[in-house]
């Protein structure tokens, strides 16, 4: 059984390098410091997805995505802060040679939310960097959507689940390319 975490505790274990699940707009996410690609992996592997999928990162900030993304125009910045049910949603945005390729897989792009979920975002906040979120389930199994499903999800790479509220989010976010405006899940 994972032990229950502050927001400041699972903070200090982000900046530690541990991976932690918390909760996100809809489900508990599963996530690490995006610039480790070793979490990356261990990540994938908890979930027993393969690395060519990807993985989404959210932010408190673009500016925390750094040389990652190609320069993004004022629209498209404003285009990524569009709320969908009072959320935002996943964007697609083109990749530079910079980007870590444990994080966009076989993808020109990488996924990226500029999270307004308050546990996500003081998360993101206190650990100064990209945040790699991906539902805390196994591959094919459903989304964890409790606290103590969250809490039973134990695997040895977990240091713990953050304590806080699901967001809400009637449904997977919106998957969007910020560039061409293709919508890849509704």
């Amino acid at each position: 059984m994972n032990k229950l975490l502050t927001v400041e505790e699972g903070a200090a274990a982000l900046i530690a390098q541990e991976i932690i699940v918390y909760p996100t707009e809809g489900v508990y996410g599963i996530g690490g410091d995006a610039r480790n690609v070793e979490l990356a992996k261990k990540i994938c592997a908890i979930k027993g997805r393969p690395l060519s999928k990807g993985l989404i990162v959210l932010v408190d900030d673009l500016s925390r995505l750094g040389d990652w993304i190609i320069p993004l125009t004022d629209e498209q910045k404003e285009r990524m802060k569009t709320l969908d049910y009072g959320f935002h949603h996943t964007w697609l945005v083109p990749k530079t040679e910079k980007c870590p390729i444990e994080l966009s897989g076989d993808s020109d792009d990488l996924a990226v939310r500029l999270t307004t979920h308050a546990t996500a975002r003081a998360l993101c906040e206190q650990l100064g960097a990209p945040l790699i979120s991906t539902s805390a389930n196994a591959q094919g199994e459903p989304s964890i959507l409790t606290k103590g499903d969250a809490l039973a999800f134990d695997h040895p790479f977990i240091f713990g689940v953050v304590d806080g509220q699901l967001g809400g989010l009637p449904q997977a976010t919106k998957i969007q390319h910020v560039v061409t405006g293709e919508v890849y899940r509704v």
